[in-house]
């Protein structure tokens, strides 16, 4: 009898919570546009074509009254969460081929996965990865540890958290090759009930978000093949080679267990959304790597105990871990900066603003950020701070009829320097407009 089993998953939580909560505090500005759409339209549960789950996290947070720190306290939270959930995955796994105590190793090991460091930075934001990794993990362990209809349900809200989780829900029901498993349906079918009934989600912005749209013509084999050698060339760089490097080891130890199988092909399906991905954003991005990653990492936890078999092998693997730990950390921290660094701008521009409180503004952004190009620093205000478009501000690529009065109302002009690559923040003169 183990007396510390949830000892590892508690770990986990809190250094999943409180490493990334101190790099919010050490980099407190949010990320990206996807994020800041989503923080824009915080009193809406259903924004642009999204999933709502974790978009529900977001709107109960604003309506409680929580600003933007406490939305990326509550993103933290879950991904803490998520860790723990992850570790005890691992130790379930682990726990079917070597025993209770044994497994234990699979947990440590997953907790310093907690920290890989494109989670760590992406799971501070508003994104649904460690939405779906929750759910996938707690989802994958009830079923493992014998709770099948909790499992189903669990699972079954895969398919409103994003539409990478439909495969999930698929293999899983292949997996369970029960009847009684179809239950893990519902998920899709809600969604499918509120797109068939009309429900659209609120814009913030008129921005276009669709990755899909004008695919086929964009399409260009060479330029793809150079993004995707560019994403794995990201998830080596952050180490993740050591957790695909074990996920290989421990399905290959642990080729008889269905269980294993099933997170493999899940994996897998997983890796093909992010090609697909990569083909609709035209570059790869950090944040790709997040979910294939992670899930790997449940899988490689699990082969650890047979690693710690080996004579006199146990100091061994605390000093890989620590060290490994450590270079999570440190490379964590430094994703964190470069992704604050790209709206340094606006940031600032935003403190000037922050001088003259109840103005309205007229703002010039500057244009052609983001993947494909498609957004502007109108967004990135609304997703860094509470100010509303339309009420705080005017963004003037937004406004199409009646510019001139828009711009009469304000009280000051936000104009992007392209030249000196700074926001100009200027007060009207007293009955003047932009």
């Amino acid at each position: 009898m183990v007396r510390t089993p949830w000892l590892p998953a508690v770990t986990a939580l809190g250094l999943g919570f409180v490493w990334r909560l101190l790099l919010v505090l050490q980099s407190p500005v949010a990320f990206s546009f996807d994020g800041f759409q989503r923080w824009a339209g915080r009193d809406h549960v259903l924004i642009q074509d999204w999933m709502p789950t974790t978009q529900v996290l977001i709107w109960l947070t604003a309506q409680a009254g929580g600003e933007l720190l406490a939305g990326r306290v509550v993103m933290c939270l879950v991904s803490g969460l998520a860790a723990a959930a992850g570790t005890l995955l691992a130790q379930r796994l682990a726990a079917a081929e070597y025993g209770e105590r044994p497994a234990l190793w699979a947990g440590w090991t997953f907790a310093v996965a907690s920290a890989y460091p494109h989670w760590a930075a992406w799971g501070t934001v508003f994104y649904q990865e460690s939405s779906f990794l929750l759910v996938l993990f707690t989802g994958l362990w009830l079923a493992a540890r014998g709770n099948l209809r909790g499992g189903d349900l669990v699972i079954g809200l895969l398919g409103l958290v994003r539409y990478e989780g439909w495969p999930c829900v698929l293999l899983y029901l292949a997996w369970r090759r029960d009847r009684r498993a179809l239950v893990a349906l519902w998920g899709p079918l809600v969604w499918l009930a509120i797109r068939g009934f009309g429900g659209e989600g609120h814009a913030a912005s008129p921005v276009n978000f669709a990755d899909w749209e004008g695919l086929t013509d964009r399409f260009a084999l060479e330029a793809w093949l150079g993004d995707v050698l560019g994403l794995a060339r990201r998830l080596w760089a952050a180490g993740g080679w050591v957790w695909w490097s074990l996920g290989g080891v421990a399905l290959w130890l642990h080729r008889r267990s269905s269980l294993c199988w099933l997170v493999a092909a899940l994996v897998a399906a997983q890796l093909a959304a992010t090609l697909a991905w990569v083909a609709g954003l035209e570059t790869s991005t950090s944040r790709m790597g997040v979910v294939p990653v992670v899930m790997v990492a449940v899988l490689g936890a699990s082969a650890v105990p047979a690693l710690a078999r080996w004579p006199r092998s146990g100091w061994a693997l605390v000093v890989a871990l620590a060290a490994l730990l450590g270079f999570q950390l440190v490379e964590g921290r430094d994703r964190m900066r470069a992704e604050t660094r790209f709206f340094a701008a606006e940031a600032d521009a935003l403190e000037e603003m922050r001088r003259c409180p109840g103005c309205r503004w007229w703002v010039l952004p500057r244009s052609g950020l983001g993947t494909r190009a498609r957004h502007d620093g109108c967004e990135v205000l609304q997703g860094i701070s509470s100010l509303r478009h339309g009420k705080d501000f005017y963004c003037s690529s937004w406004i199409v009829d009646d510019r001139a009065a828009a711009s009469a109302s304000t009280d000051g002009t936000v104009r992007w320097d392209e030249v000196a690559k700074v926001y100009r923040v200027e007060r009207h003169l007293s009955g003047t407009g932009g």
